[in-house]
């Protein structure tokens, strides 16, 4: 598997795990802030929709029993996770093989043409959103970069005066421009203040002084970085309506906060100045275009109910920020943890590592078996875990057993999965499950059962065919497994089986007790297909290990294809 399949492979349940998660806690959000609205001060109602955001982008988190999602479970991410393991190619063989012999494979799988469509619905979502956003802002800054600041020195001391109130030290340029409708804040390296053309002649220096305050605002909360910093989530789940609605009540809280901050550095009267200074922009000037490096004063028309009804009541206050901080961390805890996994269970030995490869509990007709009822019409393998919809049957040749016409392999239920046939009396029959080109057996969390395969013999077989379905035995190992005082000239290790062997083999292991394989040779078999050499430069002094199969690679097999149990080896030179 290649590094781009294995990232597609953990991107797209993670991207539909995140939405679903963060529409949930943006449900929650909504009911919380119903609840809660007469207590909740506007600064800390906008901060808890960062939770959202970072529910969003969180790649991964810690296990907790506080969670939320231990009692609303996340759907279809398994599902979705199986589906893409199917789907995608398999892995090439692993590095621990040293020569792999693999067998022509016919492998069966579902096809999933809508996850490629679907993937490409969604990237070009994805690159076109933000190819949106910076086009919007390179045409404003275009529009707006090349015009002169204003040079009213009254209205300049006006926002300086502003600045001082709020303790703003950033360097601000006061633009008056048709390119925007409505007051805006444009950039946060060089912000400027964009006033729509008209805006200083027709408001007074009271109004203005609010109109600079709210902006003032946006600076002193860093909104135009927050800004540029959920379009990223945005872009990755622009497919989920509620993210966008979250994001709309998003922005209309920052508004209603900065009204709050602005309304702070007013005086405690002014209340009633503030709100009718906000109508009457409302009803000269409009909203101006949403892009990240933009942060205006006015929302829509349906949103200013609530703001003016804020104004109104608003009373300067620090009341309860410690438990306002202790209820978003609790919070926190809650939504931006998962649930604990479930406990693994089932399989052969009444447990299983759902994080592991799927192990076989049983298969029939059992392996190895030499009397087989050629009457059966189908063989099966169960396995400890339900398991993701896709297969493998691997095979060719005359030693793979026909399928009947108009007949497919099929899941029996999400663990046993069933493959027809049409056997023969007096045969022997081999079938594999998976290979290391072709893995779809797939657990439902997407991690693919290690190749193996079913061998038997059907009623009648002859004695020499009953003997490919044995397991080779190795009958002489050079050196002897577990020898300590090996000759360090010795050139070759030799294994030799009890039954001619298929002609592949892996040699396993690595590391410094793996021994030097000299330049330009490679193993090989004798004449009699029975002794496998492997050809090696060794040291004195020195302990070394390797393997004859592994439970991934097992290309030591006999002739008829039943592979040999991994074996170590392990010796020690003088």
């Amino acid at each position: 598997m290649n590094a781009l399949q294995e990232a597609i492979r953990w991107f797209f349940p993670w991207l539909w795990q995140a939405s679903c998660q963060a529409s949930v806690v943006i449900i929650l959000l909504l009911a919380l802030q119903r609840v809660l609205r007469k207590h909740l001060t506007p600064r800390w109602s906008h901060a808890l929709w960062l939770l959202v955001v970072i529910r969003l982008v969180l790649p991964f988190s810690v296990e907790t029993p506080f969670s939320l999602f231990n009692w609303i479970p996340n759907p279809g991410s398994a599902q979705l996770h199986a589906k893409l393991a199917a789907a995608a190619p398999a892995s090439p063989v692993a590095p621990d093989s040293t020569v792999p012999d693999e067998r022509p494979a016919a492998a069966t799988s579902p096809k999933s043409p809508w996850i490629a469509w679907l993937a490409g619905i969604w990237l070009a979502g994805a690159v076109a959103l933000p190819c949106y956003s910076l086009l919007a802002t390179w045409r404003l800054g275009r529009k707006v970069w090349g015009q002169r600041p204003v040079t009213d020195q009254a209205i300049l001391n006006l926002l300086e005066d502003c600045k001082q109130e709020m303790r703003v030290r950033t360097p601000l340029s006061l633009i008056e421009t048709s390119a925007v409708s409505g007051p805006s804040l444009l950039g946060f390296i060089r912000p400027r203040l964009l006033l729509p053309a008209g805006l200083i002649s027709a408001f007074s220096r009271p109004e203005l002084r609010y109109v600079f305050l709210h902006e003032l605002g946006h600076v002193k909360r860093g909104d135009i970085i927050l800004n540029w910093l959920i379009t990223v989530p945005l872009c990755l789940h622009w497919f989920n309506p509620l993210v966008w609605f979250a994001f709309h009540r998003m922005r209309a809280d920052r508004e209603v906060a900065c009204d709050a901050l602005a309304l702070s550095h007013a005086g405690d009267t002014e209340n009633r100045s503030y709100g009718q200074t906000i109508i009457k922009l409302l009803e000269n000037f409009s909203r101006p275009a949403i892009a990240p490096a933009l942060a205006g004063i006015l929302e829509t028309k349906n949103q200013m109910q609530r703001r003016i009804s804020m104004i109104a009541k608003f009373k300067k206050t620090n009341r309860w920020p410690v438990l306002a901080a202790s209820a978003c961390a609790v919070l926190a805890l809650v939504t931006l943890t998962d649930a604990i996994s479930a406990q693994p269970g089932g399989g052969a030995s009444g447990t299983a590592d759902d994080q592991g490869p799927p192990q076989i509990v049983s298969t029939t007709p059992e392996v190895g078996a030499t009397e087989v009822d050629p009457a059966i019409t189908e063989i099966t393998v169960k396995f400890d875990r339900d398991m993701g919809g896709g297969f493998s049957w691997t095979g060719g040749g005359p030693d793979y057993p026909p399928t009947p016409t108009g007949q497919k392999a099929t899941w029996r239920d999400k663990r046993t999965c069933v493959l027809p046939v049409k056997l023969e009396a007096g045969r022997y029959y081999r079938v594999g499950i998976n290979s290391t080109s072709y893995q779809n057996f797939r657990s439902a969390a997407g991690v693919p059962a290690r190749p193996s395969a079913v061998y038997f013999t059907t009623r009648g077989a002859s004695e020499e065919l009953k003997r490919k379905a044995q397991k080779p035995v190795i009958v002489g190992l050079t050196p002897k497994n577990g020898a300590q005082d090996v000759d360090p000239n010795l050139t070759e290790i030799r294994v030799t089986f009890n039954v001619p062997m298929g002609g592949g083999f892996s040699w396993t292991g690595g590391g410094e007790k793996y021994p030097t394989i000299p330049e330009g040779k490679k193993p090989f078999w004798t004449d009699d297909k029975k002794t496998c050499v492997l050809p090696v430069q060794l040291k004195p002094g020195w302990e070394y290990r390797l393997g004859l199969n592994s439970p991934s690679h097992k290309n030591f097999q006999s002739a008829g294809g039943v592979p040999l149990d991994p074996v170590v080896l392990n010796f020690k030179t003088r």
